[in-house]
């Protein structure tokens, strides 16, 4: 085969993918892409094929060793090594979103989380964890730390960071310094003012979390 300018122009791999996009692109011709050029005698169409023909496709090419890449003809080690780059990316994508999947927020998932710091301690604190709109977390603080029996805060507290932060969601989390979950008069009228203003924000709370010595209270769950 020639040079790949020899093709006709909708045949070559990069004006193929700028009209009809990335994604319709064959594993060679979006190997050869990466490799940019081949050598005389073998374009990089060529090259790509015979790496992956070599490596039995692109899953043994992405178990493949950095060496070996570099070890094909008309591949240098400036190309083997992008090739890595590139399959390396996409590993670590894989593991981010495999972490992800297996950190499933939950009223459970963060009672489970905050019961050991929370359940005994003798000063009421709140905790609050804030959310993307995939409902992943963001953040987690400890917004206010109260007295012995009481925690003194205004919304616009939390207004700020969830707005600081960009947060689409949000948990509230706090301990009861008596080690009793259900919630009291207080907390049952705090915890309804609290989801109607959030819905009307535009960034609801999910649940507001009680954390007493041996178990929770979910408002979500009432």
């Amino acid at each position: 085969m020639g040079k790949i300018q020899d093709l006709p122009l909708l045949d070559r791999p990069r004006e193929k993918a700028f009209r009809y996009g990335i994604e319709t692109l064959s594993d060679q011709e979006l190997l050869t892409i990466i490799i940019g050029s081949g050598y005389r005698g073998s374009n990089a169409q060529e090259v790509a094929g015979k790496l992956l023909t070599n490596c039995g496709g692109l899953k043994g090419l992405s178990r493949s060793s950095l060496n070996l890449f570099s070890e094909e003809k008309g591949i240098k080690k400036t190309k083997a090594l992008l090739i890595a780059a590139v399959f390396e990316i996409h590993e670590r994508l894989l593991r981010k979103d495999s972490e992800e999947k297996e950190e499933e927020i939950s009223s459970l998932y963060l009672y489970n989380k905050y019961k050991d710091t929370l359940q005994n301690e003798e000063q009421e604190k709140i905790v609050l964890v804030i959310l993307d709109h995939r409902k992943r977390v963001i953040t987690e603080q400890i917004l206010y730390k109260g007295s012995e029996n009481n925690v003194a805060f205004s919304y616009h507290g939390i207004w700020k960071k969830l707005y600081q932060y960009n947060g689409k969601y949000f948990y509230l989390i706090h301990n009861h310094p008596l080690h009793e979950e259900t919630p009291s008069k207080k907390d049952i009228i705090f915890t309804e003012e609290l989801f109607r203003e959030s819905k009307r924000i535009g960034i609801p709370m999910i649940d507001h979390i009680i954390i007493g010595e041996k178990n929770y209270y979910s408002f979500q769950k009432k």
